[in-house]
């Protein structure tokens, strides 16, 4: 499935819907896409500075660290100022990518701010954010942010048409992947017994029903079965 790749694994600490939406866009385009730049250190924006200082003859670094072409462009950011340092912006230079405008962009929630770099996207949401807002949005990623996923962004992320509808093939595809998140967090259960002793704080209290009661074993194992993805 179509769907954007870092470069550099220590810069894939981005804002998932920034992430989210450049994948639902690859996924609509039938393209894949690499990101050579998503979060950036301090440490690494001066080295970026350095290169593209290097890179751009004529050009100029302030004080901040800030460097400018010899037409007052600004090709690199005060150091800690960019905002690749606040996870917000992604750098993607695949040609295809390079050619798209903001108009067709905008129709997954991305923009280029800045005609100049073709290759920088960002959320159109966060157009004209405050610094505090920029440090928030950083803060929450790195803590891990919480988020639910929309029957349309499951179904972009996964492969299936998207109608925002959680029909037939959805509630599979969605069924297949149960399956395997609770094999990878070892909750597929086989038994009543193993059930109760894993997930209950007081499990001898629940040990001593499945004795009891009569259907109390099937009862427990048919929501095994259900969080499983095996019945309907």
């Amino acid at each position: 499935m179509p769907c954007v790749k870092f470069k550099y694994q220590d810069e894939s600490c981005v804002y998932p819907k920034l992430i989210n939406a450049v994948n639902i866009m690859c996924i609509a385009k039938g393209r894949n896409c690499l990101c050579t730049s998503g979060y950036r250190s301090v440490e690494k924006q001066r080295t970026i500075a350095k290169e593209v200082l290097a890179g751009n003859p004529g050009s100029h670094q302030r004080e901040d660290g800030s460097v400018y072409s010899k037409n007052g462009e600004c090709l690199a950011a005060a150091y800690g100022k960019s905002n690749h340092c606040y996870c917000i912006a992604m750098d993607i230079c695949d040609s295809w990518f390079k050619l798209l405008e903001n108009e067709e962009l905008k129709k997954y929630g991305l923009v280029k701010p800045m005609s100049y770099e073709p290759w920088h996207v960002q959320l159109l949401e966060h157009t004209g954010l405050s610094l505090s807002q920029k440090e928030a949005i950083r803060d929450s990623v790195f803590k891990g942010v919480k988020k639910d996923m929309t029957v349309k962004e499951f179904q972009a992320v996964t492969g299936l048409a998207v109608d925002g509808i959680a029909g037939p093939k959805t509630k599979g595809k969605a069924q297949e992947l149960v399956k395997v998140c609770q094999k990878i967090l070892g909750n597929n259960f086989e038994s009543a017994e193993e059930t109760v002793r894993i997930t209950q704080k007081n499990p001898e209290i629940w040990l001593e029903k499945l004795k009891t009661e009569q259907y109390f074993p099937d009862f427990v194992m048919n929501i095994v079965e259900r969080m499983k993805g095996e019945r309907l």
